[in-house]
């Protein structure tokens, strides 16, 4: 006996939230249960930004993140973890200068952040700076970064410069 045809969902129903937005609207409400909080529209609060630009970064969107980013450094600027995704969000647009800044405030705030170096480093070596790259490198690795794979990214990052 064969089985019966699957139920078809209408194509916009079908779709997510990240989907039926276009490229300048903003992203629905995210609200997530568990351990993350409800995110109302629009964000208020530094976490509220923050949680809705991680949110957008993952579906990859670094200039909404970016954007979420920015409101909550307005809102909290002494926050390390806003600052470091703000430069990872920034590095991913290609916008080197600025992920280098935004990266050094974390660093600043948080000197121990393994990661925030290894970025660091990637952006320099984007730009040409490669004494400076080499130095966020060796820190990078002093902090527990894995030596091999900040090398293969540095490497990647220089062929594309030429």
């Amino acid at each position: 006996m064969p089985s019966p045809p699957s139920p078809q969902l209408p194509q916009n129903e079908a779709r997510n939230d990240a989907q039926n937005n276009g490229p300048d609207e903003p992203l629905n409400d995210i609200a997530e249960s568990g351990d993350q909080a409800e995110i109302g529209f629009p964000p208020k609060t530094a976490d509220e930004f923050f949680q809705r630009g991680l949110k957008s970064a993952q579906l990859g969107f670094p200039d909404r993140a970016a954007t979420d980013f920015e409101e909550a450094a307005w809102l909290e600027p002494d926050n390390p973890e806003v600052q470091f995704n703000l430069g990872t969000a920034y590095l991913s647009m290609g916008d080197f200068e600025q992920a280098i800044n935004n990266f050094t405030r974390a660093i600043d705030l948080n000197p121990g952040v393994s990661d925030a170096h290894g970025n660091r480093a990637v952006a320099h070596a984007a730009i040409g700076e490669d004494e400076k790259s080499e130095k966020d490198v060796a820190e990078a690795i002093r902090l527990g970064a894995p030596p091999d794979g900040l090398a293969a990214i540095i490497d990647y990052v220089k062929d594309k410069r030429k």
